[in-house]
């Protein structure tokens, strides 16, 4: 067993695809897997927080210019900036709605998993995740009242906070008691087992949150097709715009500041509104998770020149 998560482990940027596409291939096994997604995203944060040194969370806590700067990128600009991207673009009401929910939403909380994959600073991720889901009903409020009125949303605090304190301080609170019962083992022989057992919550993550969207597909393939569009053009622009406006950086902080700019936590979103984003939102939330597991495969390239480039400089 410990063999076989080793290799998951390896293999992690096409397991991720693989999960996606076995979502929409078989929608049974999305429905039969389907109640597993809160548990999925608990044990992916969970399993990445013992996999992590937490000593370094005190060096973002003494320095915290870059992780800060990521969350107001993620909470303040990104809406703005695809607001009116969609404004001058024409954008049908519907789809601008869905596309500011996506650049308003944090990271999603499997980012520290895609960073430790790409072999990218897991402890930023985190930070950038945990500080960006934490702040975001102060600028969520904002954001729907701002660019979004007239749209008929509305933000719910109460389910917003109950899940966070589910999906955030769950992981947080297992990871600190397994540290206290199994530190030396997982010090030892804990990397392999737990970054396969990431890859394989994130794959039953993938395939559960296919749920329905094949039966869509079949309904209406063009209606998904664009909104299968629109997901993949958002997510390369924000993982684009979020190297360009960090490359300064460095190589690391650049691809970081990437990974948590264009993987949105969309599903997150439609817990804040409360169903109140519509029909579309809610099939958008499993379509956009396609780019989004295609990020540690695509990025892999561009990274390793960069650090060939990089180092070369050097």
């Amino acid at each position: 067993m410990r063999s076989l998560l080793g290799i998951l482990g390896r293999q992690a940027r096409w397991a991720l695809p693989a999960g996606v596409f076995a979502g929409i291939a078989a929608p049974e096994l999305a429905a039969l897997l389907r109640p597993l997604l809160t548990a999925a995203v608990i044990g992916t944060l969970t399993a990445a927080l013992l996999r992590l040194d937490w000593s370094q969370f005190g060096q973002f806590a003494r320095r915290p210019r870059l992780p800060a700067a990521i969350v107001l990128w993620q909470l303040a600009a990104t809406p703005l900036l695809v607001w009116a991207g969609a404004v001058l673009a024409g954008m049908p009401p519907e789809l601008r709605t869905i596309l500011v929910l996506q650049g308003a939403a944090p990271p999603i909380g499997s980012a520290a998993v895609f960073a430790m994959i790409l072999g990218l600073d897991g402890v930023l991720a985190v930070v950038g995740t945990v500080a960006s889901t934490m702040l975001l009903p102060f600028t969520l409020t904002a954001v729907v009242g701002l660019l979004l009125g007239g749209s008929g949303l509305s933000v719910d605090l109460m389910a917003f906070f109950s899940r966070v304190a589910l999906l955030v301080a769950t992981p947080f609170a297992l990871a600190w008691l397994l540290r206290r019962v199994l530190g030396d083992a997982i010090a030892r022989h804990g990397d392999d087992v737990l970054g396969g057992i990431n890859v394989l919550l994130l794959v039953v993550f993938a395939i559960a949150v296919m749920d329905g969207v094949t039966a869509r597909l079949f309904d209406d393939p063009g209606y998904v097709g664009m909104l299968l569009l629109a997901a993949c053009g958002a997510t390369v622009l924000l993982h684009l715009a979020g190297y360009l406006l960090f490359r300064r950086t460095g190589v690391e902080g650049a691809y970081g500041a990437a990974l948590l700019s264009g993987n949105r936590n969309v599903g997150l979103m439609l817990v804040a509104t409360a169903g109140t984003a519509g029909e579309a939102f809610s099939l958008y939330t499993g379509i956009a998770q396609i780019p989004m597991y295609f990020a540690p495969l695509v990025l892999t390239p561009f990274l390793r020149r960069s650090r060939r480039v990089a180092a070369g400089g050097a």
